[in-house]
């Protein structure tokens, strides 16, 4: 029996127990993300900076807004649809340290997931960062 035992244990102790650890991985394919920026100033030009993922390069123009006929701003509206990256970053800003408010929403098909707006005091410029994560769904 002591033979039996200790032959079940040495058996036992050299076998390694193999456990599968299986990983839950999310894919991003298919996103489209829409980009809106806003402002409330007449006659405003920001500057837009963003990852494009399909050049891999950063994108940086300045875009002077169109007014419709009551004098609003429309809102300028970047599409990237099939979009597979992680990651959505970049800023907007203007070049000078007007006091009028200027708005970013992001959506990640049809849901909004970034939506701040800054107005400055006419002593600094105004600059909203974006660094949003698709995977965990937060920005970071």
């Amino acid at each position: 029996m002591k033979k039996l035992f200790l032959l079940l244990l040495v058996v036992y102790s050299c076998t390694t127990a193999t456990t599968e650890t299986e990983e839950e991985t999310t894919e991003i394919l298919d996103k489209t993300v829409r980009i809106e920026i806003d402002t409330t100033l007449e006659n405003d030009a920001v500057q837009i900076a963003y990852y494009d993922y399909l050049t891999d390069a950063h994108i940086l123009e300045q875009h002077i807004f169109e007014y419709d006929s009551s004098g609003n701003a429309i809102t300028k509206v970047i599409t990237l649809d099939d979009y597979d990256f992680r990651y959505i970053e970049g800023e907007v800003y203007r070049n000078n340290p007007i006091s009028d408010q200027l708005s970013l929403k992001i959506y990640v098909d049809d849901e909004l997931v970034v939506d701040e707006s800054k107005t400055g005091d006419g002593s600094e410029y105004i600059n909203i960062s974006f660094n949003y994560d698709i995977l965990i769904g937060e920005s970071i």
